[in-house]
C-alpha cells in the first residue's frame, strides 16, 4: 500500500535532481511552491499528513540554506506547477489563451498557504 503521507521523501529526492540540473530556484519552486504547499493543504484535513509535516519542513531546511529559502519566499510570484516551470510571459500567454483558469478564490487560498509556509520555514 502506498503511504501518500510519506511522498515528501520522494519529492525531496526529485528536488535534489532539479537543483542539480536547473538550479536552486527551480528546485525550491518545485518543492516549496508546489509540493510543500499541497502538503500543508492536505495536512489541514488529514492527520497522517499533519504528523509528517514537521519532518517534511525539516528536510526542506536541510536541503537549502536559510538565505536561499528567505530569498525565494520573499520574492515568490506564483505557486503551484506554474510557479516554477514557466516564465511570466509563458504563464500570461497560457492565461490569455484560456489554458489556465484564473480562480481568485484559489489564488487567495494559495497566498494564505504561502504565508503559513513562511512561518514554518523562516526563523
Amino acid at each position: 500500500m502506498v503511504e501518500f503521507h510519506r511522498i515528501w521523501i520522494e519529492q525531496c529526492a526529485a528536488a535534489r535532481g532539479i537543483g542539480e540540473e536547473f538550479g536552486a530556484e527551480k528546485a525550491m519552486g518545485y518543492l516549496i511552491g508546489e509540493k510543500l504547499l499541497n502538503f500543508v493543504r492536505a495536512a489541514d484535513t488529514h492527520p497522517e499528513f499533519a504528523a509528517e509535516l514537521p519532518k517534511f519542513v525539516a528536510a526542506v531546511k536541510r536541503m537549502f540554506e536559510p538565505d536561499q529559502i528567505r530569498e525565494y519566499l520573499e520574492n515568490i510570484r506564483r505557486v503551484g506547477p506554474f510557479g516554477h516551470i514557466g516564465s511570466d510571459e509563458e504563464v500570461e500567454f497560457m492565461r490569455t489563451a484560456g489554458m489556465v483558469d484564473p480562480d481568485p478564490l484559489s489564488g487567495a487560498e494559495d497566498a494564505i498557504l504561502a504565508e503559513r509556509i513562511k512561518e514554518l520555514l523562516l526563523p
